[in-house]
């Protein structure tokens, strides 16, 4: 991969961060980073430079200044405030041209249509897996204990709930106990899930895969050190997440927080779908 053909996007959060560290770690060439996030800090310790976005939502000027520094590969990682899009003054000739060519503004329509209107500009947007696949939850055992039988039950019926959750586009995850779903993930997202399903039952385990209406290049599910804090305190004792389409945010620290809190982890093959 030629390192002056590759760029990142980054916005908020820790992904973008956790991905030019594995690139770093495998001594993969740098991509340019362009920084949609107010906080410069955390990549500045770190020793990556960065160059900062003041208007994200100058989307023509944008490309058109990565195609003239040979940029021809891309990735996106990181949210961007929603509400730049109703900031009419900041939206130059693309933002408009992308707002006008989707049918509703929800975050996967407006996702689409900007990756539509990058690959107008002849840029590629890369997938994690072709840039960092060691991020990805591969097959079977990752950390901590290895499943019980009881755990294992549990996995095998709530499959069976993801498998029809899934293509319906509107939760990442379910919450089993003793073979009877607990908690089911909505808009509240997979920790508020996971807390509710704690005054629910004491015990049990959670199931997370990725929705049918996400793309692979730039919006797959997410597992972290804190998604196992949050399952401890819920009292939840396996992690069973799909394999090659959940990607592990700080896989080091994530696995040492695994055996910490005894907390199985295991990659399932389990819904691309029925």
């Amino acid at each position: 991969m030629n390192a002056g053909h590759l760029a990142l996007v980054a916005g908020e959060g820790a992904l973008p961060l956790e991905i030019l560290k594995a690139m770093i770690k495998k001594k993969a060439p740098p991509p340019k980073v362009y920084l949609l996030a107010e906080n410069d800090a955390p990549y500045l310790e770190e020793g990556i430079a960065v160059q900062k976005i003041a208007n994200p939502m100058a989307i023509a000027m944008i490309l058109a200044k990565m195609r003239l520094m040979g940029i021809r590969r891309l990735m996106m990682a990181g949210g961007v405030p929603k509400k730049n899009i109703y900031s009419a003054e900041k939206l130059d000739r693309g933002a408009k041209s992308i707002l006008s060519s989707v049918q509703d503004r929800n975050d996967h329509s407006l996702l689409a249509g900007v990756v539509k209107y990058i690959e107008k500009f002849g840029i590629q947007v890369m997938s994690y897996e072709e840039v960092i696949p060691e991020l990805l939850a591969p097959e079977g055992y990752i950390a901590g204990p290895i499943p019980d039988a009881e755990q294992l039950q549990d996995c095998e019926y709530g499959l069976s709930i993801l498998r029809v959750l899934l293509p319906l586009s509107f939760g990442q995850s379910v919450v089993v106990s003793n073979r009877a779903v607990v908690a089911v993930e909505a808009m509240e997202g997979t920790d508020e899930a996971v807390r509710r399903a704690a005054s629910l039952s004491a015990h049990g385990i959670l199931l997370k895969g990725m929705r049918a209406d996400q793309d692979r290049r730039y919006d797959l599910p997410v597992v972290g050190v804190q998604t196992l804090r949050n399952m401890a305190d819920s009292g939840l004792t396996g992690l069973f997440i799909e394999a090659g389409s959940v990607l592990l945010l700080e896989k080091d620290a994530f696995l040492q927080e695994a055996e910490r809190l005894e907390i199985s982890v295991t990659g399932v093959a389990t819904c691309r779908f029925l």
